[in-house]
């Protein structure tokens, strides 16, 4: 897509003046609907030189470069310095990002795996799939988020699988200058690696060893109590003149935990009834009382590995010449376990008894289940660079690499149910006896958040009556290789450099994911002998907690395979050529950008304005089934965009300044939106043929879909405390107008091979109307707290709040427009506070974060059944104390509080989802760093 040329010719002559008009006009608006900026002027070079003198310890010394580093940044930057990154009990690089100002963290977001840990970060209230992530400003490959159910492939970064020891800082960039990828609608996150070269050459070594635990393990079976990490970075320069220099940083890290999940059925939710108790459908909400569908339990055990190795060798033959050559690798295995109970009316037809807050049903059936998977993720990089200074006021840069990431799941799952006959050899697989069974009737409560179900004891642990459901093992595969060059020229465009300057550059990207995702299903045939759960029944588990005392069962794993393998011929082979053809598909991005950018620069202002122009050209390969064979479905698509940018600053005083931006960026959609693929999934096989079958998932492609295109405004005002102990405050408010937003659609009923399944979610990427989001982000750090008195010289405070506020139009099926008050994954608010004292020798700080209420996934046509992330609080704790000069013992705890991660569906937003717990973890170690 081309910008018209009136409108282009408007932006290139005009950038800068729109820009500070945009923002002016966003301030002067009401303040609840505020707009922000961006721009940068650098810091008196005396200011950071005063702190350094001042604050020798670690927090504060951590705060004063991260506030260097902001000030002499152009635009609106936030930076974790590695001492905060590291310091901090954040085990991923992602779960250190919650500390920044408008950002949040979302884990997984699919049905089938744990969320006790962050997966990818939310910037201003956008997802991963559409923020930038680079290391050293070159892009990575990433296997994206997965999804359990069906084949996906999103575009994000997957920062937990990278360690905090391997960067120097975290640079979190939310204002678009042209050098950037203009894939950064809500902001660019840069991984800055260490170099030998800091700190004047001289050499470098910190090494730390701790032990933890989670306080959630071991259930229902044993698992290590002790994790386990270590981790190691060093460098130096050697050579004539010191002109060469390696940094070499690797880690370890062995955890195990267990999560209880509560939740209801994984599509539709709760169904509403009339006075009768008969069932009503999609909008219709009868007498209003919401039943849950099911009561379902999850026991997820998960042991997790992190693994990584980065190895920096550089060069700096003269002082106009230096070149670097990178080499990454990261590895990330989660060996899961996770057991299931599911109680089900099965019909829900009708519901008896009904009062505002329970009734019963007659009958009903449970079902018991197993899964083990190995989730293996492998990142390795290979990025190499050089920069050649002709002149003080010059340099050419070159950079180039080469990254590819890889995910693996082979998991296997077995699953028993009460009531079961079974057919013939050869036929589709397990059949239910009954719509219900009575023994299993029960009724229910909703008068709390979390529901309970009272089902009998005599049947429930009756082990001999649930009968072998299916057999199943699988595999998810995905791949991504990205290749990268680029080269820029800078003209007297240095933070110290005044006058008329400018920039140049081109890059080549070739971006190439694919998924594939297979399984085979055994069901037995009415030959077989004993299959029975009494035979195959693992450890007894803990109480679930809300259904009136019954324990959870289990399966051995190891006793169910064994019939399995001793015979074969109990069971039917069931057709899974759909499953295992519909999800595949293969990916090929290639884009060339090529930017301008002109500057102007004095004492006290600087200002610049840049176009981008990214073209972009893709193909897909995915899997469609025509005229009855599984064949290769090929569609092609391309875009063009001329992006404009506009940055000023100007430094009020020695300590204030004002920065103010303007931008258009885009935001690319998710691999998988491209294939031209309807795909359908089924619980269980049997399933297939019954109109009122339950969690039936479909994903249908959209190769159509656009980017979507953002207009951003950016103002803030930065004022660097003038007290002995040092600090910062920061104001700064954004305004976005999204055209062509990106958002899964969601609608229910779908027809396949002549039967309409009822309660089928049908998923597929569109372009909303138009979307918007404007808030307001406020950042203080006070590192002494001494000018209040001289008792509190060794006490410091640091926090940031967030308000978002979004608008997003969603089309239904019948054409008419829907307005929801927020973005997909966006917060309203999110806070920050760490309290902090530190002395020489002791440190020791409390963080609090708070994750406002947030959109987790949109039904167009049925608004109630729209879900939203519950506000959350987490309070973490860090201790360390220095015995010597080089030795440090540390101890961290995280979740102190041990707060829930829960999802909320409803007309009102207040019925229960799924509820995941979240475990509280202690570590205790020593960090040793010599003075070199």
């Amino acid at each position: 897509m081309l910008c018209d040329g009136r409108r282009k010719r408007a932006l290139m002559g005009t950038a800068l003046s729109w820009g500070l008009l945009q923002a002016v006009t966003a301030w002067a608006q009401p303040a609840d609907t505020p707009t922000g900026a961006t721009p940068a002027a650098a810091a008196p070079a005396d200011a950071t030189d005063n702190v350094e003198e001042i604050i020798v310890t670690g927090v504060r010394r951590s705060n004063a470069k991260a506030i260097d580093t902001k000030l002499n940044t152009p635009g609106v930057t936030d930076v974790i310095s590695a001492d905060d990154a590291q310091a901090l009990p954040d085990r991923t690089i992602v779960e250190a990002l919650r500390r920044v100002p408008g950002l949040s963290v979302l884990p997984a977001t699919d049905n089938e795996h744990p969320r006790d840990e962050a997966a990818t970060p939310v910037i201003r209230g956008l997802g991963p799939a559409y923020n930038n992530v680079t290391i050293d400003g070159v892009p990575i490959a990433s296997p994206g988020t997965p999804n359990g159910n069906l084949g996906s492939m999103g575009r994000g970064v997957r920062l937990d699988i990278l360690p905090t020891s391997m960067i120097s800082e975290l640079q979190v960039t939310k204002t678009f200058t042209a050098d950037l990828d203009p894939n950064a609608v809500g902001g660019a996150i840069n991984l800055k690696t260490r170099s030998a070269f800091d700190n004047g050459g001289r050499p470098f070594f910190t090494a730390e060893g701790a032990l933890g635990m989670a306080n959630d393990h071991g259930q229902p079976r044993s698992q290590d109590p002790l994790g386990r990490r270590i981790s190691g970075t060093g460098s130096m320069t050697f050579g004539p003149d010191h002109m060469f220099g390696v940094v070499v940083s690797a880690n370890y890290q062995k955890l195990d935990s267990f999560t209880d999940t509560h939740m209801t059925t994984d599509t539709v939710h709760y169904n509403f009834y009339n006075s009768a108790g008969v069932l009503q459908k999609n909008n219709n909400l009868g007498n209003g009382i919401a039943v849950p569908q099911q009561d379902k339990y999850w026991y997820v055990e998960d042991s997790r590995q992190r693994v990584g190795a980065t190895t920096k060798l550089e060069a700096q033959p003269t002082d106009t010449l230096y070149g670097f050559l990178t080499l990454g690798h990261y590895r990330f295995v989660d060996t899961m376990e996770r057991n299931e109970v599911i109680l089900d009316p099965r019909n829900t037809g009708t519901v008896f008894n009904q009062t505002p807050t329970s009734g019963s049903y007659p009958g009903g059936d449970v079902e018991v289940g197993f899964e083990h998977s190995n989730i293996i993720t492998t990142t390795n990089l290979a990025q190499a660079g050089l920069d050649w200074r002709p002149a003080n006021n010059q340099v050419l840069s070159v950079r180039g690499d080469i990254s590819r990431s890889t995910y693996r799941e082979p998991f296997d799952m077995v699953k028993y149910m009460t009531g079961l006959s079974y057919p013939a050899p050869g036929s589709a697989g397990a059949i239910s006896a009954n719509a219900a069974k009575p023994a299993y009737g029960f009724t229910y409560d909703t008068s709390q958040l979390n529901q309970q179900f009272a089902m009998a004891p005599s049947a429930y642990y009756n082990l001999s009556n649930y009968s072998g459901l299916y057999w199943r093992n699988a595999k998810r595969s995905a791949d991504d290789d990205i290749k990268n060059t680029r080269a820029d020229y800078r003209y007297n465009m240095g933070p110290k450099d005044q006058g008329l300057g400018f920039a140049v550059g081109a890059s080549f990207t070739d971006d190439r994911p694919d998924y594939n995702v297979w399984r085979n299903d055994w069901e037995p045939n009415n030959t077989a002998g004993s299959l029975l759960l009494i035979n195959a029944a693992g450890p007894a588990g803990a109480p679930m907690k809300y259904s009136q005392g019954l324990n959870l069962l289990t399966i051995d794993p190891a006793k169910a395979w064994a019939a399995f393998n001793a015979n074969p011929s109990w069971f039917n082979l069931t057709d899974q050529s759909s499953f295992n053809n519909q999800d595949n598909f293969k990916h090929t991005e290639q884009t060339v950008g090529a930017y301008a950018t002109v500057a102007y620069a004095l004492d006290d202002f600087h200002a610049q304005v840049g176009l981008h122009n990214d073209s972009t050209d893709q193909d897909t390969i995915s899997r469609a089934k025509i005229s009855g064979a599984w064949t290769d479905l090929k569609t092609s698509s391309s875009y063009d965009y001329l992006l404009p940018s506009a940055l000023a600053s100007y430094d009020i005083t020695r300590d204030m300044d004002v920065r103010v931006g303007a931008s258009q960026t885009i935001g690319r959609p998710s691999y998988d939106s491209y294939a031209a693929r309807t795909s359908i999934s089924f619980t269980n096989a049997s399933d297939l043929g019954n109109p009122n079958a339950t969690g039936v998932s479909v994903t249908i492609g959209n190769p159509n879909i656009k980017p979507r295109l953002s207009t951003n405004v950016d103002l803030a005002f930065d004022y660097k405390l003038p007290n002995e102990g040092g600090g910062l405050l920061s104001l700064a408010l954004f305004n976005k107008d999204i055209k062509d937003e990106i958002f899964t659609a969601s609608s229910i009923g779908y027809t396949y091979q002549g039967v309409t399944y009822s309660n089928a979610v049908v998923s597929t990427p569109q372009n909303a109307s138009n979307a918007s989001i404007r808030g307001v982000e406020l950042n203080a750090i006070v590192n002494s707290l001494e000018w209040i008195h001289p008792w509190l010289r060794d006490f410091g405070v640091s926090g940031n709040w967030s308000f978002m506020q979004g608008e997003l139009s969603v089309v239904q099926s019948s054409g008419a427009t829907r307005t929801l008050s927020r973005l997909v994954g966006q917060p309203n608010q999110t806070r920050n506070v760490q309290v902090f004292y530190s002395d020489s020798d002791f440190e020791v700080r409390l963080a609090y974060n708070r994750q406002g209420k947030a959109l987790r996934s949109i039904v167009p046509d049925i608004a109630w059944q729209d879900l939203y992330w519950a506000p959350r609080e987490q309070l973490d704790l860090q201790a360390s104390y220095k015995v010597r000069d080089s030795v440090t013992v540390f101890g961290e705890a995280s979740n102190l509080t041990h707060s829930r991660l829960t999802s909320l569906v409803g007309p009102n937003q207040n019925l229960l989802k799924d509820s995941y717990s979240v475990p509280t973890v202690f570590w205790v170690g020593v960090r040793f760093t010599p003075d070199l």
